[in-house]
C-alpha cells in the first residue's frame, strides 16, 4: 500500500507540475489578460491544493519504502534522492513565489489590452525554475527506477 500511494502522489505531483507548466505557457502565449488571470489563479490553486500535500507526502512514504526495502540512509543513491528533492523542492517554492507575482499582475490588467513589461522577465523566471524543478523530479524518477549506488557509504 505505501508502494501505491508514492507512486501515485509522484505521479499526481509531476502531472500537476506539467498541466500547470503547459497551460500557463500556452495562455501567455495568447497575450491576453483576462485569460491569463484565470489560468495563473487556477494554477495556483492546483499547486496548493494537489502539488503542495503530495510534495509532503513523498518523503514519507520514500522513508518507509526505504525500510521496508532495506536501504540505507547512508547510500549515495538516497544522498542523491535526498539532494535532488531539495533542490527541485527549493525551486518549486520559487516557482510558486513567481507563479503568484505572475497572478497578480495579470489580475491587475486583467481589462487591459496588454500585459505590463515586468509580466515577460516574470514569465521567463518561471519558465526557467520550473525546467529546472522538472529536471530534478525526473532524475527521481530516473533514481527509482535504476537504484544505483544503493549499497552504504559508512
Amino acid at each position: 500500500m505505501i508502494r501505491l500511494i508514492h507512486v501515485v502522489s509522484s505521479a499526481l505531483m509531476f502531472g500537476v507540475g506539467i498541466g500547470a507548466f503547459w497551460f500557463m505557457l500556452t495562455t501567455a502565449r495568447s497575450g491576453n489578460p483576462a485569460a491569463i488571470a484565470v489560468t495563473t489563479r487556477n494554477a495556483v490553486r492546483a499547486e496548493w491544493f494537489i502539488a503542495a500535500p503530495v510534495a509532503l507526502v513523498q518523503p514519507l512514504t520514500g522513508y518507509l519504502l526505504m525500510l521496508e526495502l532495506g536501504y540505507s540512509l547512508r547510500s549515495v543513491w538516497f544522498l542523491a534522492v535526498a539532494a535532488c528533492y531539495i533542490i527541485a523542492g527549493m525551486c518549486w517554492i520559487y516557482v510558486i513565489k513567481t507563479e503568484l507575482q505572475l497572478r497578480n499582475l495579470a489580475q491587475a490588467h486583467r481589462n487591459d489590452s496588454t500585459l505590463p513589461a515586468a509580466f515577460g522577465p516574470l514569465l521567463r523566471r518561471w519558465t526557467g525554475l520550473s525546467i529546472c524543478s522538472f529536471a530534478g523530479v525526473l532524475t527521481i524518477f530516473w533514481l527509482m527506477v535504476f537504484r544505483p549506488g544503493t549499497g552504504s557509504l559508512w
